[in-house]
């Protein structure tokens, strides 16, 4: 079981992961939208989902600790991340497509909705430990 510190650890670690993603990510989305002029739903989609699998591996090494990626966690990290990908994705385009608002902000606001619906599938469903009798 994790004492205070341990957790405070283990979150700054889950929120430098996914900051630094984020950014990756922007710099993809840029590439993809501004530089090869894909249509702004698709570019969104695809480099979230890039993300995805990068973020698992890091996330699951370094922040939970876990030698090797497992497969149930990368099913269940995914499920997550879809729902997160959901959440950004329709905050973004709706903000930038029927809002009018640039892009950059939308995917500011996007992803901070994402991190706070990955925020608690990750902590309370992907990682949870197991109860202890």
């Amino acid at each position: 079981m994790l004492n205070a510190v341990g957790r405070y650890r283990r979150l700054a670690r889950w929120f430098l992961i996914g900051a630094t993603a984020a950014l990756l990510e922007l710099a993809l989305l840029r590439v993809l939208y501004e530089f090869l002029d894909w249509p702004l739903p698709d570019a969104t989609a695809i480099a979230a989902e890039v993300l995805i699998l990068g973020k698992f591996i890091t996330t699951d090494r370094l922040v939970f600790g876990h030698a090797s990626p497992a497969v149930n966690r990368l099913v269940r990290y995914h499920g997550a991340s879809a729902g997160a990908l959901l959440v950004y994705w329709l905050v973004i385009n709706g903000l930038a497509e029927f809002r009018g608002v640039p892009y950059v902000a939308a995917f500011i606001l996007g992803t901070a909705a994402a991190f706070l619906w990955s925020l608690v599938t990750n902590f309370l469903w992907v990682w949870a430990q197991p109860a202890r009798s």
